[in-house]
């Protein structure tokens, strides 16, 4: 994941899940959509922040979405702990 200030009122998400590392679209499809849905829910704690998470290695096929959502929430709580670390430089 990689994180970055800017300057809006709110947080922003970019999702790179490559064809390569995920053959399947639905796989890839899967992926973004619980990526996304977890990131809606925890946009307001990290508010300022633009972060992109990408897929660095492929997705087990028996890896469900309970697995996955608590991959996403664990690297937004790495992006909270970032913006507290840096909360005086962002502003």
């Amino acid at each position: 994941m990689h994180v970055k200030p800017n300057h809006f009122g709110f947080a922003r998400l970019g999702l790179i899940v490559a064809k390569r590392i995920e053959h399947k679209a639905i796989r890839r499809n899967r992926i973004k959509r619980t990526a996304r849905e977890v990131f809606r829910l925890q946009q307001q704690t990290i508010i300022g922040l633009d972060c992109v998470m990408q897929l660095r290695n492929p997705v087990d096929a028996a890896m469900d979405r309970f697995s996955i959502r608590s991959e996403a929430l664990a690297l937004l709580a790495r992006a909270e702990r970032y913006l507290k670390k840096n909360a005086a430089i962002i502003d």
